[in-house]
């Protein structure tokens, strides 16, 4: 278990770098000027790490796990879990961009995933701690204006700034699928239907969805839904492309402010048995 916990804080640290990256930007440019982002979303500094039990417990014997860590201002923070090997495959999201104080905070989770089910093996997932200043924070003032699709999607320069965002959009929707379900022995081309089970949902009534179809940790494809698909999406994934075999199929979401990803299904690829 050593082993793991060591993986987890080095893969956390990672992650802040890469997200610290993505929200730098130069005030001076352009494109700052056309899309009038007139803030700089500043990473929060954590401090004095504590990972220890962040993943050594049983979540089957109702333990829970425990993370601490110390911000040197006024903050709201962000605690999530990915699949491992995943581009954004989302299993948990322990805090929802949260006002915390200056000072050591201690958060715990239940080891469970979005639909309240144990995730079988806590070595299999990272976590990702993110935090920004309330003293940048705007509610409101997020605008994805003049934004391309493939910016929408995948980011642009500045990244997306979660500290700016409208009110009542800082939800985490609830997606499911809901053409397959266990136990489904699939073969040539399937269906895969999902949908928003929340009322609310999002940036995404605005400015669209980007969806993402895995099998295991394989990403079959990447799709742009507008915002007329109203949270229902839908693609054919041709199961020949895969060896026959046992799979747990996802469909992640990301409405540009949020993630989420729907409930594993566990299925069979079977596209050579003989009848």
């Amino acid at each position: 278990m050593s082993d793991h916990k060591h993986q987890g804080h080095e893969h956390h640290h990672d992650q802040h770098k890469e997200h610290e990256h993505h929200h730098d930007h130069d005030h001076d440019s352009p494109e700052h000027e056309h899309h009038d982002h007139d803030h700089k979303p500043v990473k929060i500094k954590f401090r004095s790490f504590k990972m220890d039990r962040a993943f050594a417990f049983d979540p089957s014997k109702g333990e829970k796990g425990v993370i601490t860590y110390t911000v040197t201002e006024p903050a709201r923070i962000s605690i999530k879990l990915i699949k491992k090997g995943t581009r954004e495959l989302y299993l948990s999201t322990i805090l929802n961009w949260e006002e915390r104080g200056a000072g050591t905070h201690t958060e715990y989770w239940d080891g469970k995933d979005y639909s309240g089910n144990i995730i079988e093996d806590l070595s299999q997932i990272f976590m990702v701690l993110e935090g920004e200043p309330m003293s940048t924070f705007k509610p409101g003032a997020y605008s994805v204006e003049g934004l391309s699709d493939e910016e929408i999607i995948h980011g642009h320069k500045w990244g997306h700034p979660h500290n700016e965002y409208q009110e009542g959009t800082n939800v985490i929707p609830v997606l499911s699928i809901t053409s397959v379900k266990d136990g489904d022995v699939l073969s040539g081309v399937v269906k895969v239907d999902s949908k928003l089970e929340t009322d609310e949902k999002g940036y995404g009534e605005k400015v669209g969805y980007g969806v993402r179809y895995y099998l295991n940790n394989i990403l079959v494809n990447e799709e742009f839904y507008d915002a007329k698909s109203k949270g229902n999406f839908s693609y054919d994934v041709d199961t020949t492309a895969f060896p026959d075999g046992e799979y747990t199929l996802y469909v992640g979401m990301c409405d540009h402010h949020q993630h989420s990803t729907s409930r594993g299904c566990k299925v069979r690829i079977d596209n050579n048995s003989k009848d």
